[in-house]
């Protein structure tokens, strides 16, 4: 395995991570102090977690369906209303009711509808006109009754509920990996604006460099001319190389100075940090890895689960585009009585029973949306599975094509480490030979500046090298664990 520019975080390493520390005004930084802070607290890291936190809502949602529904109603009703047995004006009745019912469902994922209903009606009358048989002036009905509501066909013993339900926890699933992958991504990113920054800070150095260099030559350069030992043009041209270095001095810097602030702000550091890289001298070899299996790789991983989702998504779309068939049973027992204990005594003796049994139809035509419907859910389930081919097919491609940049970027590193010795050789001997009066000052400018250039060329290459490296280790989902991000359920 890497070990000194591929990232394998442990879960340990990252849960450690999330201790909160106040940012010191200097910090020493490597790749793995980098993928902690940027998964600790960097901003990056906090959207993709809040944003993908959001997706917890929509199984909830669909869960919701399912949840115990409890109706409680209560009121008073006043009558005196024209009615067939008091319409005349000799008869008259007055009636003051309480009425109270208490509902309670529950669906089930099985496309059953269980309820419990509990009643009670209170009556008062007052009777003017009635010679015979008056109804009682107080009374009381106590009802008590089991609803069942089976789905036989739309939704045919709940296939179509239980698809909904599965479609959104699978998608739950996949976005959890995602959310995954896209971490892993703000870790990528945070390792390449550190190897950026490194970068600029060692063009930076040898532009400081190069520039003192040239100072020196500029002032041999004035010394051999007062001596009458230089060639025509000679200062002239050390001088204006001189100011070709200066100007670089100011275009690194700046540079450098906007890469760090960015590195800082990318990081969440303090404004101001001052930033130390510890990073190796030395290249280490490319790796040599055992082979991965695609079919592991987060990406596949969540796009199959997106793919499941959308076959129990097709799955329900069918139940539902059928005719809707529901058995429909009831059964109430109640009591009635001029004293509210006497009725509900009568109540519990289920003495008074009272069944129904039926069946419900429901068809909705016109529109043609079901069958258009089931029509879309088939789409998204030949889309997402073209995605899973798709990706198959890259992540291949991707981990073979990050080998090869690892190769390729390792081999430009160690030639270009090899071309800076040589041009600084030669930049030396050149040196030598010039303050020997031997050799032309155009030759030695061009020399030097080869120097130079390969210094900053051999940087850049072992920034590139570091960062093919952790481009492969994300490529192979080894760049972070599925479970480093912060946990927000348990807060």
């Amino acid at each position: 395995m890497v070990k000194t520019f591929l990232i394998l975080l442990s879960t340990t390493a990252i849960q450690g991570a999330w201790a909160q520390t106040p940012a010191p005004k200097e910090i020493t930084l490597n790749q793995r102090t980098v993928a902690e802070l940027v998964l600790k607290q960097g901003p990056r890291t906090k959207e993709v977690n809040l944003r993908y936190q959001q997706f917890r809502l929509d199984p909830v949602l669909v869960l919701a369906n399912y949840d115990w529904n409890l109706t409680a109603e209560t009121g008073f009703e006043y009558d005196k209303s024209a009615s067939i047995l008091t319409s005349s004006s000799q008869n008259t009745a007055k009636y003051e009711r309480y009425r109270t019912t208490v509902l309670l469902e529950k669906p089930f994922t099985t496309g059953t509808t269980l309820g419990l209903e509990l009643s009670r009606l209170s009556q008062k009358v007052e009777l003017d006109g009635f010679s015979s048989n008056p109804p009682p002036s107080q009374q009381t009905l106590d009802s008590a009754g089991i609803l069942l509501e089976q789905a036989l066909l739309g939704n045919f013993f709940g296939v179509a509920d239980r698809g909904t339900v599965n479609a959104a926890e699978l998608t739950y699933q996949a976005n959890n990996i995602a959310r995954a992958n896209e971490l892993e991504d703000v870790v990528l990113e945070a390792i390449r604006q550190f190897w950026n920054t490194y970068v600029a800070q060692e063009n930076f150095k040898e532009a400081v460099n190069s520039r003192d260099r040239y100072k020196k030559l500029v002032d041999a350069v004035k010394r051999k001319t007062s001596l009458g030992y230089s060639n025509p043009g000679d200062l002239p041209q050390v001088q204006a190389e001189f100011e070709t270095r200066e100007q670089k001095v100011k275009t690194a810097s700046a540079e450098y100075l906007a890469s760090v602030e960015d590195l800082v702000t990318f990081l969440a550091l303090e404004p101001g940090t001052e930033i130390r890289f510890d990073v190796p001298k030395e290249i280490p070899p490319v790796p040599k890895l055992t082979p991965k299996k695609v079919e592991e790789l987060r990406v596949i991983r969540a796009q199959k689960l997106k793919v499941e989702a959308a076959k129990e998504s097709l799955d329900a779309a069918e139940s539902l585009s059928y005719p809707t068939l529901n058995f429909v049973g009831r059964m109430y027992t109640s009591g009635v009585d001029e004293d509210s204990e006497s009725s509900y005594s009568e109540l519990a003796s289920g003495t008074r029973p009272k069944y129904y049994a039926g069946l419900r139809f429901q068809y909705n035509f016109g529109s043609d949306v079901q069958n258009e419907t089931v029509i879309n859910k088939k789409l998204t389930k030949d889309l997402e599975e073209t995605r899973l081919q798709l990706g198959l097919n890259q992540a291949n491609d991707v981990e073979n094509q990050s080998q090869r940049n690892v190769q390729s970027t390792y081999a430009v590193a160690v030639s270009a480490e090899k071309q800076k010795g040589f041009r600084e050789k030669a930049a030396q001997e050149l040196t030598r030979s010039y303050n020997q009066g031997r050799t032309d000052i155009s030759i030695l400018i061009t020399a030097l500046n080869n120097f130079f250039d390969s210094e900053v060329q051999f940087s850049r290459a072992i920034g590139n090298y570091a960062i093919a490296l952790n481009e492969w280790a994300a490529a192979r989902d080894e760049l972070i664990p599925d479970d480093a991000s912060v946990d927000y359920e348990k807060k």
